[in-house]
């Protein structure tokens, strides 16, 4: 929708460096709700390949938001600019380049300072690496495990999305590019000083790409700033666990009350799953668990799921909710590694909203080989897996059901 000239309220997203609006979480949709009008932009190199980084220079970023903010600034009576990583750095670097004060400016998880618990200790050296011609454009700088993100479901299906190639973020970005972020870093430590408007500054006590010294360094520089930091999340903060947290202190800031922008909960109201439904949840099930990809069962589970696993092995016990679930797998990719193979030895039987499928497993913990046998028992609602039950097929399996338990989180 367009605003009529000078009226409403509207503010420009700028994603994170590799990413896309996924960046930003609920954030555009929370904002809408609230009466915002919210804009993106997709930055030079961004939405291709990786390769697309290397020719790309920090004034090209920066010339790209400048040129969305003086589109958009004018048709609204107050225009706000928020940012993600790369997208924090370039809305401070926007903000005091136009000298913003029509609305105010989100900073969040900006790096002003590269020094967070994940980047290795020669990180300084890169300086020296820039210099060497064609090798900055060739040297990768890989996206890796944890991925930004504390919260073990999402951080799940961010892996799962990275093996089957989706292209919401990229999975490395060249080093030429980290020279770019570093002389957009340089433009804003020179000019943080100079910003005219409100400032939020929201980072992570956890971070893994930068401390809090960048919140710091901010909360002392600009003028008129808010500082907020959140204790349970890594640099992902839109995402993570403390992403409500997040939203709620964006939506106060801007003078909104988040209970007012927040979805309204739906009624837990029982939906009958057709047949179809019900083997399309059966069949996604087990796609993820025969190909190994278990990252993919996690958001098949209900957040309340009930796991029983039947049997005498380390993993044997019940399991009553997702997270226990999903802890469950850390333990079992702990004493087993990549070694957990699943087959189905036979086609399931579906009755209602029930499935039963017969799975065998092997591994090897502790260097030796394991097999077993069993049944795991489905139960199904609204979409999802409400409860799993793992039996294995006679008491000679027990000892070794270990590896079995990977298929009951599947649901």
């Amino acid at each position: 929708m367009t605003a009529l000239k000078g009226s409403g309220t509207g503010a420009l997203l700028i994603h994170g460096l590799g990413g896309t609006q996924f960046d930003l979480g609920p954030m555009h949709k929370a904002l809408r709700r609230a009466g915002v009008e919210t804009h993106a932009v997709t930055l030079p190199g961004h939405a291709g390949t990786p390769e697309d980084l290397v020719p790309v220079r920090a004034e090209q970023w920066l010339d790209t938001v400048t040129q969305a903010y003086d589109e958009l600034a004018g048709q609204y009576e107050t225009f706000h600019i928020m940012g993600m990583c790369l997208g924090g750095l370039l809305a401070l670097a926007l903000a005091e380049r136009r000298q913003h004060t029509k609305g105010r400016l989100i900073a969040l998880a900006a790096p002003v300072y590269i020094d967070g618990w994940s980047t290795p200790w020669y990180r300084a050296l890169r300086h020296l690496v820039y210099h060497i011609p064609t090798l900055p454009a060739r040297m990768r700088v890989e996206e890796d495990e944890p991925f930004g993100i504390k919260n073990d479901l999402v951080r799940a299906i961010v892996k799962a999305k990275f093996e089957r190639g989706d292209n919401f973020h990229y999975r490395w970005v060249p080093l030429a590019c980290i020279r770019q972020v570093d002389r957009l870093r340089g433009w804003v430590l020179d000019g943080a000083h100079r910003i005219a408007c409100p400032t939020l500054v929201v980072n992570a006590r956890e971070d893994e790409l930068t401390s809090l010294r960048s919140a710091d360094f901010l909360e002392a520089t600009v003028p008129n700033v808010r500082k907020v930091v959140v204790e349970n999340s890594y640099h992902m903060i839109c995402v993570d666990n403390d992403r409500e947290l997040v939203v709620s202190n964006v939506l106060e800031f801007l003078g909104f009350d988040p209970a007012q922008a927040r979805r309204p909960a739906r009624a837990r109201v029982e939906v009958p799953m057709t047949g179809e439904a019900v083997a399309a949840v059966v069949n996604e099930y087990l796609q993820a668990l025969t190909s190994g990809q278990f990252e993919a069962l996690f958001p098949l589970l209900e957040p309340g799921v009930r796991w029983r696993h039947q049997g005498e092995h380390p993993l044997a016990g019940s399991y009553d909710d997702r997270d226990a679930v999903i802890g469950m797998f850390a333990k079992l990719e702990e004493i087993a590694g990549k070694t957990v193979r699943i087959t189905v030895t036979a086609p399931p039987r579906i009755e209602g909203a029930s499935a039963q499928i017969d799975v065998a497993a092997s591994s090897v913990m502790n260097g030796e080989a394991r097999h077993s046998q069993g049944t795991q028992t489905l139960r199904m609602r609204n979409g999802r897996i409400s409860a799993v039950t793992f039996r294995p097929a006679d008491s000679a399996d027990n000892a070794v059901s270990a590896t079995e338990p990977l298929p009951a989180p599947a649901g």
